[in-house]
């Protein structure tokens, strides 16, 4: 897996880069959800590294990532044709 410069480890789903940031890696006045959380960001375009400011999901307990991809899966399921 690729690390970011905080050391946070993050895979890219097409213009998509999902980044797992430990809540140890944070600065106590940015650990808003004291937890882990998955970070959702997308590349400002194709030519640069840049990242648009994105979503965070709390990752309180291992369920949390279960409920998103059961969601992405309704998502699939109700629009696929």
């Amino acid at each position: 897996m690729q690390k970011d410069s905080s050391d946070n480890i993050y895979e890219n789903v097409g213009n998509i880069r999902i980044t797992y940031k430990q809540q140890s890696n944070r600065d106590a006045e940015k650990d808003w959800a004291e937890t882990d959380v998955l970070s959702f960001r997308a590349y400002k375009n194709a030519d640069t590294d840049s990242l648009h400011m994105g979503a965070e999901l709390t990752l309180k307990n291992k369920e949390t990532i279960l409920e998103l991809i059961e969601a992405l899966c309704r998502l699939y399921r109700t629009t696929e044709k």
